[in-house]
Formats: structure tokens, C-alpha cells, sequence
């Protein structure tokens, strides 16, 4: 009997240790800095208005590296960043981006499971993209945004640093 409670406590203590350096996930509680919109999307520092421990937060795993700076897939004119949080224990690639985009971007996606959002921005919607599924944010007539995170679509996540955003949109 003794064998089977060292077999088990054993696969348990290994178990934790294939999970890295993940953490539970929380709600973002740093502030996202202000970001003053212009002419020049390109010349807003994504990175430096969202706080890492945000993202960290919502992934619920410690990024691998520091934040880069991120432009969106064909998307001319846009600024965003780029959150890496290694591969978990199947090869799984934890990720997270935020991308202000022209309007034209928002408009343009091709929808895919695409649910509609209330409460962020003039107009929100869900949509599965390229790569995960994510959160498009209409500011305003000329300036969007979207936030995602892979390998673990997390809506209320996204939701959550969508609110810091938008609320720090100036």
C-alpha cells in the first residue's frame, strides 16, 4: 500500500513540474497607461502602456520574454505587442497580443464564429482569427483594436485587458 501512495504522490510532485512556470489566472489589476491617439498609429508604444503582470495575469503563466513590439498581419499602420509565455508541457504555445489597428482592419476580418460584444468601445465582437480567437474593439470612425491570447482563448481574459484599453484610450 505504502508503494501506491509514493507512486501517487510521486506523478503528483512530477505533474507540477511539467507545468512550468504557470500560475492560476487572475484578473489584470495594473493600470494600462494612457494612450493618446494621433494621426500615426505606428508611433504608440503598445508595450510600454500595458503593464506585462496585466497579461501575466490573465494567462496565468509568467512571460518568457519581454514584451515586442507586434504589427498585425497585413495591417499597415498598425502598432501593438507581443506577449510570449513559452510552450507548455504538449508543445502548446502560450501567447497573448494587443494591435491598435485602422478602422479598415476591424472592418475587414473575415468572420468566423464572430459573436457580437456589448460594453467596450462603439462596437465589440468576438471573431475566430488566423491564428485564435479574438476580441475586436471599435474606438472610434478611424482607430480599432484587438486583443487575443493562443493556445488558450480566453474570453473573459480578453474581455478584462479590452476594458483596461479602451478606458486608457485618450
Amino acid at each position: 500500500m505504502s508503494k501506491v501512495i509514493y507512486a501517487v504522490v510521486a506523478l503528483m510532485f512530477f505533474s507540477a513540474l511539467a507545468c512550468g512556470s504557470a500560475t492560476s489566472v487572475s484578473e489584470p489589476e495594473a493600470t494600462v497607461s494612457p494612450i493618446t491617439l494621433g494621426g500615426d498609429l505606428t508611433t504608440i508604444d503598445v508595450c510600454r502602456a500595458i503593464p506585462p503582470e496585466d497579461m501575466e495575469a490573465v494567462m496565468g503563466r509568467k512571460l518568457s520574454s519581454a514584451p515586442q513590439h507586434f504589427e498585425y498581419y497585413d495591417a499597415p499602420g498598425a502598432s501593438g505587442c507581443w506577449y510570449e509565455a513559452g510552450k507548455g508541457a504538449y508543445g502548446e504555445a502560450f501567447y497573448g497580443y494587443v494591435v491598435l489597428t485602422p478602422i479598415e482592419v476591424y472592418d475587414s476580418q473575415p468572420l468566423y464564429q464572430d459573436v457580437e460584444v456589448t460594453g467596450i468601445g462603439e462596437s465589440a465582437y468576438f471573431n475566430n482569427g488566423a491564428d485564435t480567437r479574438q476580441l475586436w474593439v471599435k474606438v472610434n470612425d478611424a482607430v480599432a483594436f484587438v486583443v487575443a491570447f493562443g493556445d488558450r482563448a480566453d474570453e473573459e481574459g480578453m474581455t478584462a485587458i479590452a476594458r483596461l484599453v479602451a478606458a486608457a484610450i485618450k
